[in-house]
């Protein structure tokens, strides 16, 4: 018997794989307004948009200004106004969800630019991206294998906690960016589907909230589930506390991922910590269900 009430369907005849196409917002300026970004999608699927996560972090408040709106495939306005832009918000359910077909691209406007920053002197990184969450639609002759596991199974919750050191500030010199660190979390014993990730710190209360560091996720046949890094906070399910929800409502991956006995979970990390804010060590535990032979 499985553990989740009802498997995530797709489709006859398509198979889904999670994707995030990540705006990034860094170089824009603040106090401008731009309208018509366009975020161009890869163009070896369809897009499947679902959550939109931290326009917050990239717009002023609401009273100074601050708004964005998105677009359809049709480049027609999906919520709101044109001329005035709706309220931004951490996080933003799309109902019902938006299909961007093949080398479409995504569209939005932003009002009144304000970048999120890590104050850090002179120099402060920002952390102003906005992430478009959903699935990349392949027909299933064309979509990388995610979810088979070659053997009769029971189902057993696992996770694995992996200790992240980030020993490295976002700058390697000036205003140059360090390149990410790749990491690997071993499959030691059995297939493991991957359900979601939280992230917290040694003797910390609760899931982690600033944005330290953002991560780019493969898969086990070594495709990226994002164009772009996402910030810790998007994909983070863990809750500040008991009674507080996370603030991004960050899930990830969704469809689960299949990692198989032998293989390992990827993941390159872009510091964003300052200098001065280094080392910082985290627990990263990848939530999920080993599939025990049987």
């Amino acid at each position: 018997m499985r553990l989740i009430e009802q498997p995530y369907i797709t489709p006859p005849g398509y198979r889904d794989f999670p994707f995030a196409y990540v705006y990034d917002a860094t170089s824009l300026t603040d106090g401008t307004t731009y309208m018509d970004i366009q975020i161009p999608t890869q163009g070896d699927s369809d897009f499947i948009l679902r959550h939109i996560a931290g326009v917050s972090n990239c717009v002023d408040t609401f009273a100074n200004g601050g708004r964005w709106n998105f677009k359809g495939h049709a480049r027609q306005y999906a919520i709101g106004n044109q001329s005035t832009g709706i309220q931004s918000y951490k996080n933003w359910p799309v109902v019902p969800e938006k299909l961007f077909k093949y080398n479409e691209s995504l569209w939005i406007d932003l009002y009144t630019v304000k970048r999120a920053v890590n104050a850090c002197g002179g120099t402060p990184i920002p952390y102003s991206y906005i992430a478009f969450f959903g699935v990349k639609r392949f027909t299933d002759n064309q979509g990388y294998p995610t979810r088979a596991t070659n053997y009769p199974y029971k189902e057993k919750l696992q996770r694995y906690e992996y200790t992240l050191t980030i020993d490295w500030a976002h700058f390697a010199t000036g205003t140059t960016p360090a390149p990410p660190h790749t990491f690997v979390q071993v499959m030691d014993n059995f297939d493991f589907e991957l359900l979601r990730m939280t992230v917290a710190q040694p003797g910390q209360t609760g899931t982690l909230t600033s944005q330290d560091f953002a991560m780019t996720l493969y898969d086990a046949n070594n495709h990226q589930l994002s164009n772009n890094p996402i910030p810790q906070g998007y994909w983070n399910a863990g809750k500040p506390t008991p009674s507080t929800q996370p603030p991004y409502q960050g899930i990830m991956p969704v469809p689960s991922l299949v990692y198989p006995a032998g293989s390992s979970i990827r993941f390159d990390i872009t510091s964003l910590l300052c200098s001065t804010s280094i080392p910082q060590t985290y627990n990263i535990s990848f939530e999920g269900l080993w599939r025990l032979p049987c």
